[in-house]
């Protein structure tokens, strides 16, 4: 029998409908464990509690079928930005296995604008004059989930490092504001 985090249940009931295939993949990987990815058994198994919810209306197979068709064993970032990655053992995640090998449990942001600029510019959407950046609320995603932490610390790394000069963030009330390398 799979275990599932009933907080991650609840936010999905509570975010609804709205939910794309990769926001509910990233919310379950989240929860579920410190490994990278989510076993497919499990969600599965998300899916068809959210299927049985009455709170919600929700497709589980329809959801399964969009994960299957996005599904990529690529070891980095496909810039169409849908892909779901597979990982050893059967583990699905939203982001490639290069990416947890090289950032797994990282919490420095500024490392990971690094890594984005050498491994995947595409994955960096904003311009700022001659800096690249990335959206301070994808940012926030890709830190919590390969950094394995929660998205209150991943945003205080995130602040951390606006104080300390490491990088440079726009407007950061703001979802969609720009983080860039103060470099």
């Amino acid at each position: 029998m799979v275990e599932l985090d009933q907080r991650a249940i609840d936010e999905a009931v509570h975010e609804g409908e709205s939910m794309r295939p990769r926001e509910l993949v990233d919310l379950f990987e989240r929860y579920h464990d410190d490994r990278p990815g989510i076993p497919e058994a499990t969600l599965e198994a998300y899916a068809r509690e959210l299927a049985d919810r009455d709170e919600v209306s929700f497709d589980a197979d329809g959801f399964l079928d969009t994960v299957s068709e996005r599904l990529t064993d690529s070891d980095g970032w496909v810039a169409d930005g849908e892909r779901l990655y597979a990982l050893d053992e059967g583990r699905i995640s939203q982001y490639p296995a290069t990416w947890h090998d090289r950032l797994g449990g990282e919490r420095d942001p500024a490392t990971y604008i690094r890594f984005f600029e050498e491994m995947a510019p595409s994955f960096l959407t904003e311009d700022r004059g001659d800096r690249r950046g990335i959206k301070a609320d994808r940012l926030l995603d890709v830190v919590s989930v390969v950094g394995g932490m929660s998205r209150k610390s991943a945003k205080a790394a995130i602040e951390s490092a606006r104080d300390d000069g490491r990088v440079v963030e726009d407007a950061d009330q703001h979802p969609k504001a720009g983080v860039y390398l103060a470099e």
